[in-house]
């Protein structure tokens, strides 16, 4: 529900419209704020952890099966599985610490900016990682002995990629943070 859709009543007295909210719809709408934003977390969390536990475990069998050792490799899937156990423990201590909001709806408004910030500061974390995850990727294509071609397609690709996540944070992640807290002002100002 947005304070647009407040319905327009009349009032006799003083002869002039009044706007009432209709409370239970704002409560449905609240919910479905905060349990959509649950479920666009958890799912980011497990991608990221699936991901990266599986490309990390490969990078590493992969390179330790084939000599010559990369160096930069190495570094890259040990990382990527360390990110792994780091997003399973934040994980974790975000789950253990969903239920300390009431369950009235500034509580429930509460929770959907919480887990809105913890969404926000995950997708600028994946931003830093991949300025490492592409270093090492750059690092490991020069060891290698790549062309110079080759260097340059990697370089455009990790930038790209780059550019369209921080997109991504701006326009979505950072987008519905703003929107969830514009929504809380207006809702303390209503009352």
């Amino acid at each position: 529900m947005k304070f647009e859709d407040m319905k327009k009543i009349w009032n006799e007295q003083e002869q002039q419209h009044q706007y009432v909210i209709d409370e239970q719809m704002l409560q449905e709408n609240i919910q479905l704020k905060k349990r959509k934003g649950s479920r666009i977390v958890s799912k980011m969390e497990w991608m990221m952890i699936l991901s990266n536990l599986l490309a990390g475990s490969a990078i590493l069998v992969i390179n330790y099966i084939k000599p010559p050792h990369n160096i930069y490799v190495t570094i890259l899937g040990g990382m990527m599985v360390a990110t792994t156990v780091l997003i399973f423990i934040k994980r974790q201590h975000r789950l253990k610490n969903d239920n300390q909001f009431n369950r009235t709806m500034l509580g429930d408004l509460d929770h959907a900016i919480k887990n809105a910030n913890y969404r926000a500061h995950l997708s600028f974390s994946m931003l830093v990682y991949f300025i490492f995850v592409s270093l090492l990727m750059i690092g490991s294509a020069f060891y290698e002995g790549k062309s110079m071609m080759q260097l340059i397609a990697i370089t455009a690709f990790c930038i790209v990629v780059l550019f369209l996540g921080r997109w991504e944070h701006r326009s979505w992640h950072m987008a519905n943070k703003k929107r969830l807290e514009a929504f809380r002002g207006k809702l303390l100002a209503a009352e």
